[in-house]
């Protein structure tokens, strides 16, 4: 008590914000655990890809994320006014990236026409926890407005 009184209150408080600042310097599993809870939700660009995905319009474009609740598809419409609105956002039910052999290249996003319309369905293949293949094809639904699984 007499090391409060000659310091203060405030001096005090000092003392343990200084103790507990050096303690995480020294400590990057803290650091880390810190800057978690405090950092915005990370969202990564996986891939892009752009194509006519919606009728009668200009080029759209689908990019594929990475985010905390998993892979995410993003499809925006073609730019108006300096603005690219978003259309939809898919949410996959697998957790990991995939790859498949797309025109005798690697593609982990690929716009291709699957039934003959002159507009461009979705294929993001991805994995799921067991690392079991999945190719996800979406096609643009005018009625619901949303891009809807494409089932042949």
């Amino acid at each position: 008590m007499s090391l409060i009184k000659s310091w203060g209150i405030t001096g005090f408080i000092v003392a343990i914000l200084f103790a507990f600042s050096v303690s995480l310097f020294f400590s990057t599993d803290a650091r880390k655990k810190i800057r978690h809870a405090f950092s915005r939700p990370e969202r990564v660009i996986l891939s892009v890809a752009t194509g006519k995905i919606l009728p009668n319009s200009a080029d759209g474009k689908v990019v594929k994320l990475m985010t905390p609740d998993g892979i995410a598809l993003e499809i925006y419409g073609p730019i108006k006014d300096n603005i690219q609105p978003l259309i939809d956002r898919i949410l996959l039910r697998d957790k990991y990236d995939g790859y498949f052999q797309f025109k005798g290249r690697a593609a982990n996003l690929a716009l291709k026409d699957m039934n003959n319309d002159d507009i461009f369905e979705v294929i993001a293949p991805s994995y799921d926890s067991s690392l079991t293949p999945h190719l996800n094809i979406f096609k643009y639904d005018g009625d619901s407005s949303s891009f809807q699984p494409y089932i042949e």
